[in-house]
C-alpha cells in the first residue's frame, strides 16, 4: 500500500479514512465510507430512526437486484480470492479466537454496517456476499440472520436483503451498539468515526472480548495518524479514532486473506475488483484483562 500524503488528506472529518492504494501501477482511491456519506447523527454519535431513502416498493427493480446478487455470491464463491479469505478462515489462531468467542455458550451473531448501496454498484453486491458466505461457512456457530443497516439503503434493497435472509436494523445505531452477545462486526471499508463509536459502545473488557471486527486494518490507520501528524486536520484524526487507537496494543489483527504468489502472478479485472471490494481489511480480535485500565487508554 501507499502511504498517504498531505495531498490526500481532506480535513472533513468524514473522510478521515480515506485511502490511496496502488494496483497494478494505477492509483486507486477509497473513500472511507464511499457513496455513504455518514449521516449527521452517525458522525456525533446519536442514534436515530431511521426509514429507507427510497421509501417505494418496485417488483421488477427487486427480481433484477436479486438476480445481481445471486450471480455475485456465484462469482465470488468461484473466485480465487474466496479460496484465499477460507483459507485464512480456518487458521488455527483465527478459529482458536472463534472459540473463546463461543466459550460463554451463545453462538455468534454477524452485524454488517456500511454495506452500501447494492443496487448501484457491484463492489457493494460483492461485500454483502462475503458476510453470506462467512455465515454460511461459520454454520451452527453463527446463529440468527445477519443484521444489517446503511443509511443509503432503500426500500428494494430492504427487501432483497431480507430475501436473501438478512434482518434489517431499523435504527441507525451509529455503530453503538453493546454486544451482549458473541458478535462479529462486518464492516468493510466504513470510516473510522463508525469504528470509534463501536469501541467506544463496548469500553469495557468483558464487552470488547464478546466481539470480533473484520473491517479496516486498525493497524494501517495507526500508519496513516503517525504520518499525518502535524498536518492539517490531523488533530481530527485522532479524536475521531481515540478509541481505536488506544485500544490497538490489546488487539490480535490478521489479514482476511491468506497473502501467496497466485494473486501477485494471475492479476486480472477480476481479481483488481476483488480488490477494490476487500483491500486492507483484517480480523481484529480483543486481548486484554478485566483490570486493563480502560480510562487511560482512550486519552
Amino acid at each position: 500500500m501507499t502511504p498517504p500524503t498531505a495531498e490526500t488528506l481532506n480535513s472533513n472529518s468524514n473522510e478521515i479514512w480515506t485511502l490511496v492504494t496502488r494496483r497494478r501501477g494505477k492509483p486507486i482511491t477509497h473513500p472511507a465510507y464511499r457513496s455513504k456519506t455518514p449521516t449527521q447523527s452517525s458522525k456525533f454519535g446519536t442514534p436515530s430512526s431511521w426509514t429507507p431513502t427510497d421509501s417505494s416498493s418496485d417488483p421488477e427493480r427487486e427480481s433484477k437486484l436479486l438476480r445481481q446478487m445471486q450471480c455475485a455470491i456465484l462469482q465470488l464463491d468461484n473466485s480465487r480470492f474466496v479460496s484465499r479469505f477460507l483459507s485464512r478462515l480456518r487458521d488455527p489462531k483465527i478459529q482458536e479466537g472463534f472459540n473463546k468467542l463461543l466459550a460463554s455458550g451463545s453462538p455468534i451473531q454477524i452485524v454488517a454496517y456500511g454495506i452500501g448501496s447494492i443496487e448501484s454498484y457491484k463492489v457493494p453486491r460483492l461485500q454483502l456476499a462475503l458476510a453470506l458466505l462467512l455465515k454460511k461457512e461459520l454454520g451452527v456457530r453463527a446463529a440468527g440472520p445477519i443484521e444489517v443497516f446503511d443509511p443509503v439503503l432503500s426500500a428494494v434493497e430492504c427487501a432483497v436483503l431480507e430475501a436473501l435472509g438478512c434482518r434489517l436494523i431499523v435504527v441507525d445505531e451509529c455503530g453503538r451498539r453493546e454486544t451482549a452477545v458473541p458478535t462479529i462486526f462486518y464492516m468493510p471499508h466504513c470510516e473510522a468515526a463508525l469504528y470509534d463509536n463501536l469501541l467506544d459502545a463496548n469500553w469495557k473488557p468483558v464487552m470488547l472480548r464478546k466481539m470480533v471486527v473484520l473491517g479496516n486494518s486498525f493497524g494501517v490507520y495507526e500508519r496513516y495518524v503517525s504520518e499525518m501528524r502535524g498536518v492539517c486536520g490531523s488533530v481530527s484524526l485522532e479524536v475521531d479514532g481515540r478509541h481505536l487507537l488506544g485500544i490497538r496494543r490489546y488487539v490480535r489483527e490478521m489479514e482476511m486473506e491468506e497473502r501467496n504468489s497466485d494473486r501477485d502472478i494471475k492479476e486480472d479485472e477480476e481479481e483488481d475488483l476483488f480488490y477494490k471490494a476487500f483491500h486492507d481489511m483484517s480480523w481484529h480480535f480483543f486481548e486484554l484483562d478485566d483490570d486493563a485500565d480502560m480510562e487511560l487508554l482512550c486519552k
